[in-house]
């Protein structure tokens, strides 16, 4: 079973600074969402709401139809009887106790001990960590340490699973890795999942809907696919892939620049390279139109401070309403 997430409202402030603000949003049942944005922009504050780790000011938080808080009952359910897991960046494993045990400490703190044996192990399974059951985390990689604690939280057989950048603490080529699988280990079971990220390439790569945030409030709540080629506000525009800005309410994207003109509808701008990127494919450009910064592709490099046209399709070019 899982769950469907409904937050009606949301205001927190801490002293004089408000950090979410008068915000709503509704999470489908069995989606993967991501609340990406820049640090401070409240996104961990807000699912550690969900949680029941912080407390909001005003609103309601609602969990496959059941109110786990409102400012107005007053009503506020224990993290521990919201049916949630929870996974944090420092994996926060028991270093003096086996593999194992940190899998079924939640499970035994809770007295949920029945079959106790075989959840731990179809845990382990599913991470594939079969064989390190009887190790200490210090005896483990940073990968095997992070995959510890995602069996620690569906052994527990949550309805839905709140991500706190676990894979922040990665190096890069192991986070990659770890994507797919943390996907794939929540999609095969339908949990309900909600992934905090500032990362925009693991959002994009990994939900189903992101909701961007910036200030407290969401910017924008929509299909990856939508929010890089329909972006609501400037802000979403910015912030999730390059863009290159014609004015302020005009943009397009790096891919449709053309360096030689293809059409009759295409527009021409002129402007400057500073540098070229050797990608292995194809090369970067950076150039300089007017007082803006723009990217684009080319086959070969470009010596910096060639003059040169960029063409672009009418239909190609965004405008953002905010």
């Amino acid at each position: 079973m899982t769950v469907d997430i409904e937050l009606r409202n949301i205001s927190k402030s801490f002293g004089s600074k408000k950090v979410i603000d008068n915000l709503s949003l509704d999470i489908a049942s069995g989606s993967f969402t991501t609340l990406l944005g820049p640090s401070g922009c409240g996104k961990t504050t807000l699912l550690r709401m969900i949680a029941g780790l912080e407390t909001p000011d005003d609103g309601e938080i609602y969990l496959g139809g059941r109110c786990v808080f409102s400012s107005e009952k007053p009503l506020n359910i224990p993290p521990e009887k919201r049916g949630l897991g929870f996974v944090f960046q420092d994996f926060a494993l028991w270093p003096h106790m086996k593999v194992k045990d940190n899998v079924a400490f939640a499970l035994r703190a809770q007295r949920r001990t029945e079959n106790l044996d075989r959840k731990v192990k179809d845990a382990l399974h599913a991470v594939q960590l079969d064989e390190y059951a009887e190790r200490y985390p210090s005896e483990l990689s940073g990968g095997q340490q992070q995959r510890v604690s995602f069996a620690r939280a569906i052994a527990m057989e949550p309805e839905c699973i709140l991500f706190d950048e676990p894979l922040s603490a990665l190096d890069a080529m192991l986070r990659e890795e770890m994507r797919g699988e943390l996907k794939a280990l929540v999609s095969d079971r339908g949990i309900t999942s909600v992934f905090v990220t500032h990362d925009q390439s693991e959002a994009m790569s990994m939900s189903d809907m992101i909701a961007v945030m910036n200030s407290g409030i969401i910017e924008q709540y929509d299909t990856p696919e939508n929010i890089y080629k329909k972006p609501a506000t400037a802000f979403s525009a910015r912030f999730i892939g390059s863009s290159n800005w014609i004015d302020g309410t005009s943009m397009f994207r790096p891919e449709s620049a053309r360096l030689k003109r293809e059409n009759d509808t295409e527009l021409e701008f002129r402007a400057i390279v500073s540098e070229s990127e050797f990608l292995g494919s194809s090369y970067r450009i950076l150039l300089r139109h007017d007082d803006e910064k723009w990217t684009a592709e080319a086959p070969e490099r470009i010596k910096p401070g060639t003059e040169m046209p960029v063409f672009i399709d009418k239909s190609l070019i965004i405008k953002i309403g905010n």
